[in-house]
């Protein structure tokens, strides 16, 4: 594993600079009228829990990997609501076989889900500036909705330091059923402003795979940067191989959705690209996909990909 393990964060979610935030924008829709001129009102520090440490090296990113993990597939096999939602952030994401969801309709969704005989493998953690970078295999029953999505598939998640703990700001599992159905459009509405900044910095990463202009397709890559697609767990060298030797149609973004949590910048779609790898085809139908990016425009780099779809 490359040596990304002392990265010093470029993004970090501080718990003390969110809380000064709310702590400055409820000061300022105070009533004056709630006190006298001359009386200052009371000072009240916010409650700020210490963001936990980073591990130091390799093996201690996997372990911390591999407990979130665990946390987050026990609330899971209990269908904790009030666990679930404790580990997102509300600027969360999650992609699935069936489409993307956002963290309200995610805590309502694990009511009519179930997972059971849950087993983690293979966890690689990344620190990519204050993200964790998370993938695993996960072999585990489950019911999403009514439909049957039992069997083992890779997982993405990333995580970042908050109030005291590690919170999700994307997940996506390629767990599906045997026939993949066409994903639904998100059921939570977009930022208009924001889902047309997400669809520019999206369109201008997949053209530069499809054109093999690998130079500037490296750049977009961030160092310890993590992809699961349908041939499994995958590192930053592995997509800049992929590319050079794919065939690539032109993509298709639908249903956009953007959001921001802190410096991260996290775009979900259901993405219309065929693509050739090897003897592999992967088919045009729209597919839910997941890209998460550190910074904005041209400066953004990508730090975790989910792509679902893949062949027939």
């Amino acid at each position: 594993m490359k040596k990304h393990a002392h990265r010093q964060p470029r993004l970090i979610l501080s718990a003390i600079v969110f809380a000064a935030i709310c702590a400055t924008a409820h000061a300022g829709g105070r009533s004056s009228a709630a006190h006298p001129q001359g009386t200052p009102p009371a000072a009240s520090p916010p409650i700020v829990t210490a963001a936990p440490e980073w591990p130091k090296d390799d093996a201690g990113l996997n372990a911390l990997a591999t407990t979130v993990i665990g946390k987050w597939f026990e609330a899971l096999s209990r269908g904790d609501s009030a666990a679930i939602e404790a580990q997102l952030l509300p600027c969360a994401q999650l992609v699935a076989f069936d489409g993307v969801t956002d963290r309200t309709l995610s805590i309502a969704r694990v009511k009519n889900s179930a997972t059971h005989d849950v087993q983690v493998s293979g966890v690689v953690a990344t620190r990519v500036g204050g993200a964790l970078v998370t993938t695993c295999v996960v072999r585990a029953k489950q019911r999403v909705g009514g439909t049957e999505v039992n069997g083992e598939a890779p997982r993405i998640g990333v995580w970042v330091p908050f109030d005291g703990g590690w919170k999700i700001a994307a997940w996506a599992s390629l767990q599906q059923p045997s026939t993949r159905p066409a994903p639904a459009a998100p059921a939570f509405a977009g930022e208009t402003a924001l889902a047309s900044e997400g669809t520019a910095m999206l369109t201008k990463f997949l053209d530069a795979q499809r054109a093999k202009d690998l130079k500037p397709f490296d750049k977009m890559l961030a160092p310890g940067m993590q992809v699961v697609n349908f041939k499994g767990q995958k590192t930053r060298a592995d997509l800049v191989k992929g590319a050079s030797y794919a065939t690539t149609e032109p993509a298709t973004l639908h249903d956009v959705r953007t959001t921001r949590c802190g410096e991260l910048t996290i775009v979900t779609c259901n993405l219309s690209m065929q693509q050739k790898i090897g003897f592999s085809t992967l088919p045009p139908d729209p597919a839910p996909f997941l890209a998460v990016f550190s910074g904005t425009g041209d400066a953004a780099t990508v730090i975790a990909l989910g792509n679902t779809n893949r062949p027939k």
